[in-house]
C-alpha cells in the first residue's frame, strides 16, 4: 500500500493557519477587553454629566428652600408666637392670629424673591400647621398655567388626609423624618395630580411643629433633562429610586425594575449609587444592552443604556480588518502552498466533494478511485456505504410516511405536516398566517363491516372510501390516521373552495352507498371540517381538535 503521509506532511498551511488565529485572536481578545473597558468609561461619563446637570438644578431649588427656612427662622423672634393648640384665650389667639400674619409675610416676601431666581419651579409654599392654634394658613404661589407666580388658596393642613400619602406625602413625610427631605415623584394634589417631585422642609417652634415650607418641580421637567440626551445611536437615559425601582423609563411602566427585563442583573447592585467600573449588561427584547447609572442629590438614580451591538461597532470594525488582513495573508500562503501539494491531493479533493455531495443524499455520486493508498481504502469503504445506503433509505421513506393499505400518507406524514403548519403560525405576524382547514373523517360500521364479512372486506370498505375522498380532494394531501379514520389539509384553492368540495364529497358519498350492492361497497363517512382561525387558534392541533369534534358530532346524529 502506497501511503499518502508524505504526500500530507507537505500541506503546511495548517501551521500557517494555526498561527495566523493565534495572533489574531490575541489581537481580538485584546480589543475586545480594551472595548469593554472603554464602554464603561464612556456610560458612566455620560450618566455623569447628567447627574452634573441635574444635580446643579436641583442642589438650586435645595438651596433655595434651605435659604427660606433660615428666613422663616429668623422670623420667629416674635413674642406672640407661641404653641396654644385648643386651650388659648381669645386674647393670646388674637395675638398670635397677628403674630403670624406678620410673619409669614416677611418669609412671603423674602421666599418670593428666592423663587423668582429659581429655575424650574412651578410652586413655592408655607402651609401652617393649624393644630399650633392659630387661623393663619399660610401662602401657596404656582404658575402652572402662567408664565409668572400667581398667589393662590393658602393649603390648609386639617385637609390634608394623613392616610392619603399618595397624594399628601410632601406635608406629612418631611414630619415623620423631622428634617428637610426630597420628596417624589409623586401626585400632588395641589397640582391636579400632576407629577412632581419637592423640597420640603419642617419649621419647627419651641418644639412645635409650625408648619412646612417647600418648593416644587414637575417631574416632567427633570424628564426633559434627560430625554434629549443622545447616547451612541439608540440608547437613552431613564430614572431609578434609591432602591433601583423604575420611576421613568421610554418602555416600561413606573415601579418596574430593570432586573424584570433580565434576571441574572444583580438586584444589590442596583441599590449601589454607581456601577463605577462593573461592565453591567442585560438582555432586552432578545438583545444585549449595557447600562451604568450614578445618583443625583435627591436620591433618584440616572440610568444610561445602549445596545451592546452599537457600543462593539468600532470593535467589529478592527476586528474584521484584522480578519482581512489575515485573509490576505492565507491566500498568499495558500496560493504557493496549493501549487506544490495540488497533484499530490487529487484524489483526496475528489473524495471530500463526492462525500459531501453524499452527505446531502445524493446517491448518484461518483466514487471510481481505486488507488492502492489509505484514498483508494476510503473510497472503497464510501461506494459499499453509498449503496447500502441506498437501499435502506429508499425502503425507509417508503415504510415511515405511507400508508400500506390505501397508499396515502399515514400518520407520521401527518404529523409532521401540522408541524410545518406550527413553524408557519410562529413564524407570521397576525395579519400573514397561512390560511388553512382540516377535515376529519370517520368510516362508520368498519367494526360490523369486519365483524360480520371479514378484515379483506373492511378493507376493500376503506380502500373505496379513500378514494373517494383522494377524488374529490385532488389537490389537497389526504392522511390515513389510523383504524378508520382519515384527514385531509385544505389550502390554496382546495381551502378556498372548502363549503363546495364538502357539498361534493356529501353527495358522491350518498350516491355510492345507494348504488351499494354489498356493505363494503358503501362510503358511509361521517365527517367535520374546522377552519383555522387567526384571533382564535394557536396551532394546528386546535383546529384538529375542532375538526374531530365536529366529525363525532355528526357520527352522533347520524347513529340518533
Amino acid at each position: 500500500m502506497h501511503s499518502i503521509r508524505t504526500k500530507i506532511m507537505a500541506v503546511t498551511i495548517a501551521a500557517i493557519v494555526t498561527s495566523i488565529l493565534a495572533l489574531g485572536g490575541i489581537g481580538v481578545l485584546t480589543i475586545g477587553v480594551e472595548s469593554d473597558r472603554s464602554s464603561v468609561e464612556k456610560l458612566m461619563l455620560i450618566s455623569e454629566n447628567i447627574q452634573g446637570k441635574l444635580n446643579a438644578y436641583l442642589d438650586s431649588l435645595q438651596q433655595s428652600v434651605s435659604m427660606a427656612v433660615h428666613m422663616a427662622d429668623d422670623a420667629l423672634n416674635d413674642p406672640d408666637i407661641v404653641y396654644l393648640g385648643d386651650s388659648g384665650t381669645p386674647e393670646a389667639m388674637a395675638r398670635l392670629d397677628a403674630a403670624l400674619s406678620r410673619h409669614c409675610a416677611q418669609v412671603e416676601h423674602a421666599f418670593g424673591s428666592i423663587a423668582n431666581n429659581t429655575s424650574g419651579i412651578v410652586t413655592y409654599y408655607y402651609c401652617i400647621n393649624s393644630d399650633y392654634g392659630s387661623s393663619e394658613h399660610g401662602f401657596f404661589w404656582s404658575k402652572l398655567h402662567s408664565d409668572s407666580f400667581e398667589k393662590q388658596p393658602p393649603l390648609i393642613s386639617t385637609e390634608l388626609d394623613p392616610n392619603d400619602i399618595e397624594h399628601t406625602t410632601w406635608y406629612y413625610s418631611p414630619l415623620k423624618a423631622g428634617r428637610p427631605v426630597w420628596i417624589g415623584p409623586y401626585k400632588a394634589h395641589f397640582l391636579g395630580d400632576l407629577w412632581t417631585v419637592s423640597y420640603v422642609a419642617p419649621i419647627y417652634h419651641s418644639g412645635f411643629l409650625l408648619g412646612v415650607l417647600g418648593m416644587d418641580i414637575l417631574f416632567d421637567t427633570m424628564i426633559e433633562q434627560i430625554d434629549d440626551v443622545k447616547v451612541y445611536e439608540t440608547g437613552f437615559a431613564f430614572l431609578m429610586d434609591r432602591d433601583g425601582n423604575i420611576v421613568y423609563h421610554p418602555d416600561m411602566e413606573v415601579g418596574g425594575t430593570p432586573i424584570q427585563l433580565d434576571e441574572n442583573l444583580d438586584a444589590n447592585m442596583m441599590k449601589r449609587r454607581s456601577t463605577g467600573d462593573r461592565l453591567v449588561r442585560y438582555d432586552r427584547n432578545g438583545e444585549q444592552w449595557q447600562l451604568a447609572f450614578n445618583t443625583l442629590s435627591d436620591d433618584h438614580k440616572v440610568a444610561v443604556t445602549v445596545p451592546v451591538s452599537e457600543i462593539t461597532a468600532s470593535q467589529r470594525r478592527l476586528t474584521l480588518m484584522i480578519l482581512l488582513v489575515a485573509v490576505v495573508i492565507l491566500a498568499a500562503f495558500t496560493v504557493i502552498t496549493l501549487l506544490i501539494v495540488n497533484a499530490l491531493t487529487r484524489p483526496l479533493l475528489r473524495l471530500t466533494s463526492a462525500s459531501q455531495r453524499l452527505a446531502a443524499g445524493d446517491y448518484a455520486v461518483e466514487l471510481d478511485y481505486d488507488g492502492r493508498d489509505e484514498v483508494g481504502i476510503l473510497t472503497q469503504s464510501f461506494r459499499q456505504m453509498r449503496d447500502q445506503l441506498k437501499l435502506h433509505i429508499n425502503d425507509l421513506s417508503a415504510k415511515a410516511y405511507t400508508d400500506a393499505m390505501t397508499g396515502v400518507k399515514n400518520k407520521g406524514a401527518f404529523d409532521a405536516c401540522l408541524a410545518r403548519l406550527d413553524e408557519a403560525l410562529q413564524a407570521q405576524d397576525k395579519e400573514n398566517q397561512p390560511a388553512f382547514a382540516i377535515i376529519m373523517f370517520d368510516c362508520n360500521r368498519l367494526k360490523q363491516i369486519n365483524d360480520q364479512h371479514g378484515h379483506s372486506a373492511g378493507d376493500a370498505y376503506l380502500q373505496k372510501a379513500c378514494k373517494l375522498i383522494c377524488k374529490v380532494y385532488a389537490h389537497s394531501p389526504v392522511f390515513r390516521l389510523g383504524g378508520d379514520e382519515f384527514a385531509v389539509v385544505l389550502q390554496n384553492d382546495d381551502y378556498e373552495n372548502r363549503d363546495a368540495l364538502f357539498s361534493e364529497f356529501e353527495r358522491d358519498s350518498r350516491a355510492l352507498t345507494e348504488e351499494a350492492s354489498r356493505p363494503w361497497e358503501a362510503v358511509d363517512v361521517s365527517m367535520g371540517m374546522a377552519v383555522f382561525e387567526p384571533g382564535r387558534d394557536r396551532s394546528a392541533a386546535q383546529v384538529l381538535q375542532r375538526a374531530d369534534g365536529l366529525m363525532y358530532e355528526a357520527k352522533r346524529k347520524r347513529q340518533a
